[in-house]
């Protein structure tokens, strides 16, 4: 009995739910970054997240770490990650030379909070425990992090670049298009 709390803290406690950690901890270091104009050290560590992000669902899966604590620290970390970093690139005074769209950002906000306020609800009153990430989400999240980097980039090297207004668009798009296919899985899951 003592071997098997042993395992379950050393496996809660893995590399993988380490990496997961480390990536909230970064949460305060890019905020802290950006808002002294750090642009430069944001970046990198907002990259230094996104391969920690890579790197834990690697090692969980290919070690076979998968707990129920990653299971639930992981998706939490990515969504406030990429919340911060919407956050950031809308504030006006701290020097972004390419400012995203405020109402990107609330669209952006507005879906992940309805997904969890749907998912609470689909857990309390049915027998399904998880909505699991549709393709449509997955591309949704690929659009925001690729156009969070390239904001990121081009304003810690102050290029202007109003193309990425096009981008913008494509994220406010998959996320209306994920945010309808997720409540279209959710109303489903209840019958």
């Amino acid at each position: 009995m003592v071997e098997q709390k042993d395992t379950g803290y050393i496996q809660a406690f893995g590399l993988a739910n380490i990496l997961t950690i480390l990536r909230m901890v970064l949460i305060p270091v890019f905020v802290i970054a950006s808002v002294y104009q750090l642009h430069l050290i944001a970046l990198v560590v907002f990259v230094i997240a996104g391969i920690t992000d890579f790197l834990d669902g690697y090692i969980a899966r290919y070690t076979d770490q998968v707990t129920d604590v990653g299971k639930f620290l992981d998706p939490m970390a990515d969504k406030v990650m990429l919340v911060s970093v919407y956050v950031i690139l809308v504030l006006d005074g701290i020097g972004n030379t390419n400012m995203l769209p405020v109402w990107v950002t609330i669209l952006v906000i507005f879906r992940d909070v309805f997904i969890a306020i749907a998912s609470l609800v689909i857990f309390f009153t049915t027998e399904v425990k998880t909505l699991q990430p549709s393709i449509a989400g997955k591309l949704s999240t690929f659009i925001q992090i690729t156009t969070a980097s390239l904001y990121l980039f081009c304003n810690a090297f102050h290029l202007n670049a109003p193309w990425l207004l096009y981008l913008a668009y494509a994220v406010a798009a998959m996320t209306i298009i994920s945010g309808i296919h997720y409540l279209v899985k959710g109303v489903k899951s209840t019958f």
